[in-house]
């Protein structure tokens, strides 16, 4: 230092040098040191839904001001303490909870609109959805690891975790955070603390059984509830001095609750996660503080429709220990403070500079690049990357189908989607049955397997083989084969041999059975056609068949007779219906043009037309379905085996199944359903009014002939179908009691020449 500048600093007021000291002494502290205050941690357990009322707790923790210093989750804990730890306020995960649609992240496949035609058609037989896996290298059939793949799941964690996405030590967030989860080996408690955020959140809540473990290194993990539902241990060893443990474990039973094998699951499974619970709770000192919302039997773990209400129950309790709470709290401006450093940084989505396929399964890579949109150059857009891994999720060989961001700097990512193939097994089983019955007598019953050898290529195609056993017998056999990885263009072709009955009964005299015949087909069909994106197909189908008609009952004599198949038909269909079950909303066309010509190896010269169209919309818990159907001989006298069938539930309801035919067909239908906001088993009530008849010529076609039914009935959404319990009336005296199992508003082809 200069002899000028130490002239200067003696000549300094003696008063200057306190002054500053005073000055800098007065001005707010930027946040206590650590060694000033006691650390607090945050313990959230898991719950299901229940898990909602933590950002209710944290609303109340954060308006008091009250610094976090570290968060551990279990389960459903981990997924509001995880987006916390990010830098998320209550609000915002509030507002993350609103947005997911919980009802359809629960659902691997992408909803029924959304899907392919292949398999929308598929969905018109009445086999049940579920298919366990064949692995024909092994000869073993293998049941689904778990009812949920977390497909969806997946994707939305990762979707919300992207801002720290290029963070892989847990540390490193804006608040320190671990996820806990199970080791489903040893049963030990697995705290997660580096890797990626949205995978550790995923293992922590995989809940054994309904969501598939999560293999992280060489553990495979479930939810943390099993080892450690409330980690308080956990967020002591992070270095809280003092533990807020919040406790939203579902409640258990008293012993006259427990009054099914379902009740007596629940309570097996609340005791371990309450067990280890309790044992958690048993380490709060008298510092800490337990927080436990008054959720009671008000929301359940798998109410997901009421957390928002569980979000206010917990927002309530945590405001019933206000008094406890504030004595953790900062001075205000202190809190600022801190609230300042805990902001989350400012996140843009990066640019893609590469994208990358890692492809696990035997289909080509461009099966799965041809329906990625995303190309080098554009901004990721997670919305729309979600909706494209779905498409290729659809193809119904993959168990996952996920991304992640390699290489990230502040404006640029390489994306790496992963495909990785059903380790059940690609080919599959599906089995099924439906049946009819009436107060009059007539009943049908039929069982159904289907064995389905996929991919046959790198382009999956599908080899499909069902047999029929019951009422109506059957064997077929088809090749699915799409002609170019985005399947547009497709050829299939199929062998078979049917047996069908076609009931002829007295249109004078109401139930009265004139003849039955057993109308049995073999032959085969060869289709060309196109696939108009998920919505609708246009098919050229050459069918050539022989068969015989057999008289079975009759009162009058009718004869046996041969006969020989050789059609031309186009169709095209169009299918956005939600569902085929119970539909609430979108539409459904089915047109086909048919010619039979003895150039193509036919008996009889004849031209047919039918449309079949069906709308869905719905208002709350109510829906209604409206249907026109069309269908007539143009040219020629077609044989009584291609006449068109009317009568049954929903189909002019009062009426035998079948009990009418001819050559030409009408109906117009209206079916008014109303959900009846069961749980278990979605149920409804409904009613139906129908018009329509059948006509030899079109001349005979009037309105004057006409016939009304209508029907109300009951129905349930259940595990091997839709059934409905109800009560037909048409004009005339015809009236019957049906009991059923199928669709019948669906479009299902049950003869050889038009199964798909």
């Amino acid at each position: 230092m200069s002899a000028v500048h130490l002239a200067k600093l003696f000549r300094t007021p003696w008063f200057v040098p306190p002054l500053i000291v005073l000055i800098v002494f007065a001005l707010p502290a930027p946040e206590v040191a650590a060694a000033e205050r006691p650390k607090i941690g945050l313990a959230l357990s898991g719950g299901g839904a229940r898990g909602a009322a933590h950002v209710g707790v944290l609303k109340v923790i954060e308006e008091l001001g009250i610094p976090v210093d570290y968060v551990a989750g279990t389960s459903m804990g981990s997924i509001v303490g995880g987006l916390y730890a990010m830098g998320l306020s209550p609000d915002e995960i509030e507002q993350t909870i609103e947005e997911i649609d919980w009802d359809g992240i629960f659902n691997d496949q992408a909803d029924r609109e959304d899907r392919r035609m292949p398999r929308k058609l598929e969905d018109r037989n009445y086999l049940i959805k579920a298919r366990p896996g064949v692995q024909e290298s092994e000869r073993k059939v293998n049941l689904v690891p778990a009812l949920i793949q977390g497909q969806k799941l997946e994707l939305a964690l990762r979707k919300y975790t992207l801002p720290v996405s290029r963070i892989h030590d847990f540390d490193a967030l804006r608040i320190p955070f671990r996820a806990v989860a199970t080791d489903v080996v040893t049963g030990e408690a697995v705290i997660l603390g580096t890797g990626d955020l949205a995978t550790a959140m995923r293992a922590s809540m995989a809940v054994p059984a309904v969501f598939a473990p999560v293999e992280i290194g060489d553990r495979l993990l479930v939810d943390g509830g099993l080892a450690m539902n409330l980690p308080v241990s956990v967020v002591r060893a992070m270095g809280a001095d003092i533990v807020i443990a919040v406790d939203v474990g579902g409640p258990r039973r008293e012993r006259d609750e427990i009054s099914d094998v379902l009740a007596m699951l629940d309570q097996v499974a609340s005791l371990v996660t309450w067990r280890n619970t309790q044992e958690q709770i048993a380490t709060l000192g008298a510092r800490d503080l337990l927080i436990t919302p008054a959720l009671g039997h008000e929301v359940l773990a798998s109410d997901f429709d009421k957390m928002l209400l569980a979000i206010a129950i917990g927002e309530h309790s945590a405001e019933d220990a206000r008094p406890e709470l504030t004595r953790l709290a900062l001075p205000s401006a202190q809190y600022a403070v801190y609230r300042e450093r805990h902001q989350p940084a400012p996140y843009t989505r990066p640019t893609i500079r590469a994208v990358r396929i890692e492809n696990y399964s035997r289909l080509s890579d461009r099966v799965i690049s041809e329906r990625l949109e995303v190309k080098p150059g554009d901004r990721l857009d997670p919305t729309a990357l979600d909706r494209q891994l779905a498409s290729i999720y659809d193809q119904d060989n993959f168990e996952s189908v996920r991304y992640h961001l390699e290489d990230q700097t502040d404006s640029e990512a390489t994306l790496v989607v992963t495909a990785r193939e059903k380790s059940w097994g690609t080919s599959s089983l599906q089995g099924g049955l439906e049946f009819s019955s009436t107060t009059t007598g007539d009943s049908r019953f039929n069982i159904g397997l289907a064995y389905t050898m996929a991919p046959l290529n790198a382009f999956n195609g599908e080899w499909r083989t069902q047999i029929q056993l019951g009422e109506e017998p059957g064997i077929y056999t088809t090749i699915y084969q799409p002609l170019d990885p985005l399947d547009q263009w497709y050829v299939m072709g199929g062998l078979g041999y049917l047996k069908n009955n076609l009931v002829l009964f007295d249109p004078e005299a109401y139930s009265q059975l004139i003849a039955e015949y057993q109308i049995r087909r073999s032959g085969g069909a060869l289709e060309f056609g196109r696939n108009l994106d998920t919505w609708g197909r246009l098919g050229l189908r050459y069918a050539l068949f022989d068969g015989r008609a057999e008289q079975r009952i009759g009162t009058i004599p009718y004869p046996d007779y041969d006969f020989d198949a050789g059609e031309l038909s186009l169709r095209f269909s169009v299918d956005e219906l939600d569902s085929l079950t119970f539909p609430r909303h979108g539409w459904s066309l089915d047109a086909v043009a048919l010619s039979s010509r003895s150039e193509l190896g036919a008996s009889h010269d004849y031209d047919q037309g039918s449309l079949n169209w069906l709308h869905a919309q719905s208002w709350g818990r109510n829906s209604l379905l409206t249907g026109l159907t069309l269908a007539g001989s143009f040219g020629g006298t077609a044989p009584p085996q291609s006449y068109y069938q009317l009568g049954g539930f929903l189909n002019l309801s009062g009426f035998n199944q079948n009990e009418l035919s001819g050559a030409n067909l009408g109906l117009v239908r209206a079916i008014y359903l109303r959900d009846l906001g069961t749980d278990l088993i979605k149920t409804y009530a409904g009613g139906s009014l129908e018009t329509g008849n059948v006509w030899d010529k079109r001349s005979n076609i009037r309105l004057d002939n006409l016939r009304v039914g209508g029907s109300l009935f009951v129905g349930a959404d259940t595990i091997i179908g839709p059934l409905y319990l109800g009560y037909g009336q048409a004009d005339g005296g015809h009236g019957a009691l049906y009991l059923f199992l199928g669709r019948p508003w669906s479009n299902s082809q049950d003869d050889l020449s038009r199964a798909y």
